[in-house]
């Protein structure tokens, strides 16, 4: 791996004005390419002087100087694959060396070989490119000037020593010329390659921050996303829709694996595209949800996404408009009821205590005053649902919260020793909810418990835990007791009004806790205990967050 580059080293590249400043790979790999090209032409120069053609003019002024030239040459750039890619020489120091050296060795091969005539010396226009290169913009110019110099010395030093036959000014001048229209060439266009170069950056940097900001709208929507390709696996998606079907969705796994649901409406909708919406039932880990299909237009291959839509803020909203019409009307008629109510109520306590009432009569009594109070009772519960308009959601801690609880119980039952059994699980002890409501769900479960769910001549027992379903890591908390339980009949219809199996009951008990587990994003259900009994579970439908 090529070391890093930072714009400081590109800058000592030159030290006579600022570089051009590649990518940090890019320069490297440029620098080993013309690493090869030295030991190319190196081999090339030693290989071919050894070979001792007499035709060629490889050292012909002085065969011992080009010996020692290209000997060295090879010599030293061989020595310098070492130290291509390592950090403990700098790439600016590398260059500069590998560049003048390159100068300086073709100059003594072109002096060796009979001076400018040999054409050796038009390889120190590849070097000058070379260095335009890979030092870049102002560097390029003086790289120029040192293989003018060096031009120019050798032909001077072959006129005063007579060690060449032919020397020309003017075509050393010509050469000359030609490296600084090369240096002006190259860097032009390395101002031209460090601009577009910018532009380059700023938009991957653009598209970057592009990038991150769609991922960061696209995990933070509240409508769950399902990126389908051809073959029916998941491409994309983000939080929410694991949240709203109650399990992780993992990317590349088929939509029949993560819901065969969806893939049956996903498969109808592909038959027919003007279904294009679908409403998905609410689970014991899923809320009510619905989905819309749509496909991908502007990708080649067939893209299909799909969007989840929670409807429990909507069912709630409904739920609370018409409990509030409901609670306006049912507490205008409970209102209208009570008053002839009270006075049927006295009345019978009256004839109750006369003396002349015969003890058949007194059974007719005993008859008015349980469903007065039960007509009172039912009155009483219908106030209170009509009360409750709205929750004011806050966070409760269940293992304080169960603490008061358990006190406040057994005071209300008049209870010596509590019947309560608490486990409380830390991953699942906190909990947002209307501290009201869940009081009053609480209170009607273990009351109901206490009156209807124990065995004759047992101690009662009321189990009461909280914890984390593993599959969609929701929050539950049930209620289970250790009686006969309730047959699969009667359990489809305890959660309907006005539904009591009880002569003393209202039947408005488990209604109004299901309804007020609604407001909070919640769920009562019944199931069977597995001790026999019965078994309240209250699934919180919204992953709680830990605090």
């Amino acid at each position: 791996m090529e070391p890093s580059v930072t714009p400081e080293q590109f800058v000592k590249a030159c030290p006579f004005g600022n570089g051009f400043h590649l990518p940090a790979k890019q320069a490297w790999r440029t620098l080993k390419v013309f690493h090869a090209y030295q030991i190319i032409l190196s081999v090339a120069f030693f290989a071919l002087f050894n070979n001792h053609i007499e035709t060629s003019s490889f050292g012909q002024s002085n065969p011992k100087l080009f010996q020692i030239a290209s000997l060295t040459y090879l010599s030293i750039t061989l020595f310098s694959t070492v130290f291509i890619g390592k950090t403990y020489l700098s790439y600016a120091k590398q260059v500069q060396f590998k560049i003048i050296a390159d100068i300086a060795f073709i100059t003594f091969i072109a002096h060796a070989s009979g001076g400018i005539y040999s054409g050796f010396s038009i390889l120190i226009a590849v070097s000058v490119a070379a260095g335009g290169l890979l030092a870049g913009g102002q560097c390029t110019l003086a790289f120029a000037a040192i293989a003018t110099f060096a031009v120019l010395g050798e032909q001077t030093f072959g006129v005063l020593t007579h060690s060449v036959e032919k020397t020309s000014y003017t075509y050393a001048a010509i050469l000359s010329s030609a490296f600084f229209a090369i240096a002006l060439l190259a860097l032009v266009l390395t101002k031209r390659a460090e601009a577009s170069e910018q532009i380059t950056q700023q938009q991957s940097l653009e598209i970057d921050s592009l990038t991150q900001l769609n991922e960061y709208v696209i995990k933070h929507l509240q409508s769950g996303i399902i990126v389908i390709d051809q073959h029916n696996k998941v491409r994309l998606t983000n939080e929410a829709a694991s949240k709203l079907i109650g399990t992780p969705i993992t990317i590349g796994a088929p939509l029949s694996d993560i819901s065969n649901e969806y893939q049956l409406l996903f498969t109808r909708w592909i038959r027919n595209p003007s279904e294009d919406t679908a409403i998905v039932s609410a689970s014991t880990v899923s809320t009510r949800t619905k989905l819309r299909f749509s496909r991908l237009e502007q990708l080649n291959d067939s893209t299909y996404i799909i969007f989840l839509d929670d409807l429990s803020a909507v069912d709630q909203q409904i739920q609370q408009g018409k409990l509030a019409s409901l609670g306006r009307l049912t507490a205008s008629i409970a209102h209208e009821i009570r008053n002839p109510l009270g006075a049927i109520s006295h009345a019978g306590e009256l004839l109750s205590e006369s003396t002349h009432i015969k003890k058949e009569d007194q059974r007719l009594l005993n008859i008015i005053h349980n469903h007065t109070n039960r007509v009172n009772n039912i009155i009483k519960s219908v106030l209170q649902l009509s009360r409750h308009e709205k929750s004011h959601i806050e966070t409760i801690h269940l293992s304080k919260w169960f603490h008061s609880f358990d006190r406040d119980f057994n005071e209300e039952f008049g209870l010596l020793s509590s019947p309560i059994q608490i486990n409380i699980d830390h991953n699942a002890d906190i909990i947002q909810f209307d501290s009201n409501h869940l009081k009053q769900i609480i209170d009607n479960l273990c009351g109901n418990a206490l009156k209807h769910g124990q065995l004759e001549g047992q101690q009662p027992f009321i189990h009461i835990q909280t914890g984390l379903r593993p599959s969609s890591r929701l929050v539950f908390l049930s209620v289970s007791d250790n009686g006969n339980g309730i047959d699969a009949v009667t359990a489809q219809k305890i959660f309907e009004p006005f539904f009591t199996t009880s002569s003393s009951g209202s039947g408005l008990g488990l209604y109004i806790s299901a309804q007020l587990a609604e407001l909070n994003h919640a769920k009562l259900i019944y199931t069977t205990s597995p001790t026999g009994g019965s078994c309240f579970t209250l699934l919180f439908t919204k992953i709680m967050e830990k605090r």
